[in-house]
């Protein structure tokens, strides 16, 4: 129960940063009516006149109606800074949980303890250790590999790393937020190939299962679409059967982020509840 909470807190976290981001690049765009100040000055039948001001105005200007597009950028124009306030607090208050919340795991109390007191059949550090162990063998067996097209990665995450696109630094800055070992590109041999799937993440259920995930971000364009369909043929006729051994997901039919069928997968095959 704990974990699901926390997982969904962590979702709905990077949803709201998500969201925040876009709308500061559509604040942007507006930037030319974000200082300027609107005031109703008369209404004839169903129409309400207004008039404008900037901030090297004087003088109010008249301008129109509300059907001018100036006037629908500038009520746009406000919305979205205020709608950014709230997401900032909302976002400062949920990052100030997560940073003061500490978990009532059996691991987490019994750390707490005195050394006498602490119970001897305490698992998490053999599990910690199993992580830690996984993640520095496979960081070192990624590291005698060349790097896959590096003029590619131009996306910065949470922790200073490069990825290739928007949807991977989100997925990534979720993996990290939400404390999952993972290692990001790590080689597979396939029977004819080398593969680098986007994640591949260190399942919590046995500390051993290898949980890989392609993401298709692009998959609206003809041409990725075709590469994406034999990118799963590959992992195929390799021996790595989709759904099972890798998992594609695949941004929305608009482009937009969902991060839903990945958590689906971790909850089911990393971190069960």
């Amino acid at each position: 129960m704990e974990n699901k909470l926390l997982l969904d807190i962590k979702y709905y976290l990077t949803q709201l940063k998500t969201i925040r981001n876009s709308q500061q690049d559509r604040l942007n765009e507006l930037s030319e009516y974000s200082q300027i100040i609107i005031k109703p000055l008369r209404k004839i039948k169903e129409h309400i006149y207004y008039g404008v001001r900037g901030p090297c105005d004087e003088r109010i200007k008249y301008l129109g109606n509300e059907t001018k597009p100036e006037i629908r950028a500038i009520r746009e124009a406000r919305y979205l800074s205020e709608s950014i306030t709230v997401i900032d607090q909302d976002i400062s208050l949920i990052e100030d949980f997560l940073a003061k919340y500490e978990s009532i795991s059996f691991g987490n109390i019994n750390t707490k303890l005195p050394k006498a007191y602490r119970s001897s059949s305490f698992r998490s550090d053999i599990r910690n250790k199993a992580a830690r162990k996984w993640k520095q063998q496979a960081e070192a067996y990624k590291a005698t590999f060349d790097l896959y097209k590096p003029e590619e990665l131009t996306q910065p995450t949470i922790d200073g790393s490069m990825v290739r696109s928007k949807s991977e630094a989100l997925i990534y800055n979720f993996l990290v937020e939400a404390g999952y070992t993972f290692v990001y590109e790590l080689p597979v041999k396939g029977e004819t190939r080398v593969f680098y799937p986007d994640f591949t993440i260190l399942s919590e259920i046995d500390f051993k299962t290898e949980v890989r995930i392609e993401h298709q971000g692009m998959y609206g364009k003809n041409d990725y679409r075709d590469r994406s369909e034999s990118r799963e043929y590959d992992y195929w006729s390799n021996g790595f059967l989709p759904g099972r051994d890798v998992y594609f997901t695949f941004d929305d039919n608009r482009g937009g982020f969902d991060i839903g069928p990945i958590v689906e997968i971790l909850r089911s095959r990393v971190r069960k509840e």
